[in-house]
């Protein structure tokens, strides 16, 4: 009986693309290499021959190193993204909004070596981080800045609303990036049952009291002279 010739493979595809689990065998790879190495110093051919595939995977699958690379960066920002917009255009009540905002970075965000990428692109930006960032956490940015703009009486362009937004997403990104930091100095705080949960709604508390403060004294900036009360 004469053997029937196994179908041919497209040229130029490499020989594991067809596997399910390759793309994310990408991304784990890159995220290790360029966590340890950076970005400049690590090559696409390094990465394929760490995830196991051929050099040709990358620009299968992504295009480019750029684009791989943005895909690394992006995979804790999407759900944070998601998370944030979702709750900046629910509207109505601060203290919800706030929880829903501010409890996605009490969230497990991303896998250790993730969080390190992601530090170290803190401490030296690149251009496809910071395009990464501009899409992905630019909006749920300007959503809060209105959010709380809307509640303290003044423009979302104003320097204390940008100030305040930026210093309760700092607080609560905290938790998120110093996991490590805050373990070692406090053992085994952050595994106490509910400890989350107490983090967020103290949060809430201390932001709650910010925006009244800040609300407070615009109004007291808006009010007219009255000589009488200075008599």
């Amino acid at each position: 009986m004469p053997e029937i010739a196994s179908p041919r493979r497209p040229r130029g595809r490499p020989r594991q693309d067809h596997e399910p689990q390759a793309r994310e065998r990408l991304l784990d790879a890159a995220a290790r290499l360029f966590a340890d190495q950076g970005f400049a110093e690590t090559s696409t051919r390094e990465i394929c021959t760490a995830a196991g595939l051929n050099a040709g995977a990358i620009h299968y699958h992504f295009g480019d190193k750029d684009a791989l690379y943005r895909a690394v960066l992006a995979r804790p920002l999407e759900a944070l993204h998601a998370g944030l917009l979702g709750a900046a255009g629910q509207g109505g009540e601060l203290r919800g909004v706030l929880q829903a905002f501010l409890g996605s970075f009490l969230q497990e965000q991303g896998t250790e070596t993730e969080l390190r990428l992601h530090l170290r692109e803190l401490l030296n930006p690149s251009p496809v981080y910071a395009r990464t960032v501009v899409e992905l956490i630019g909006p749920a940015q300007r959503a809060l800045s209105q959010l709380l703009a809307q509640h303290m009486g003044r423009q979302p362009s104003d320097e204390t609303v940008l100030q305040l937004g930026y210093g309760l997403v700092a607080m609560a990104q905290d938790y998120c990036l110093s996991r490590a930091f805050i373990a070692v100095l406090t053992p085994g705080y952050l595994e106490a049952p509910d400890v989350k949960e107490r983090i967020l709604q103290r949060l809430l508390d201390w932001a709650e009291v910010l925006v009244e403060h800040e609300r407070r004294r615009a109004l007291a900036h808006a009010a007219p002279f009255n000589p009488s009360e200075t008599a």
